[in-house]
């Protein structure tokens, strides 16, 4: 797997975006998008012959920018929409870690 050039289109994502459920789901999606490719970055990586260092750092670096963008989102949602984003965050929080502690 070589270098992707950033493939997951996080910026530009607000109060003024978040207008509707279908927006925060497709948001959600390409979150989950973000934390598959972050799991399969942390498996490679546990491996004998473990992937490209380069992919594995560009799946954190992928994984914070959704983060902030999540960060954002909660900041103007309803409380619905906040409860739910708010679990998400959580998950992303976990993988963090893990990937962190290369677990």
């Amino acid at each position: 797997m070589g270098r992707k050039n950033n493939r997951y289109k996080t910026e530009g994502r607000g109060a003024e975006n978040l207008t509707n459920y279908n927006q925060m789901d497709q948001f959600i999606t390409e979150i989950r998008t973000v934390m598959e490719e972050a799991e399969t970055q942390l498996d490679n990586s546990r491996r004998v012959n473990p992937g490209d260092p380069a992919d594995f750092a560009d799946a954190q670096r992928h994984l914070q920018e959704v983060h902030l963008e999540l960060e954002k989102m909660i900041r103007s949602a309803n409380p619905e929409q906040r409860d739910q984003l708010i679990r998400v965050e959580q998950q992303i929080h976990q993988l963090q870690n893990r990937m962190i502690l290369g677990m």
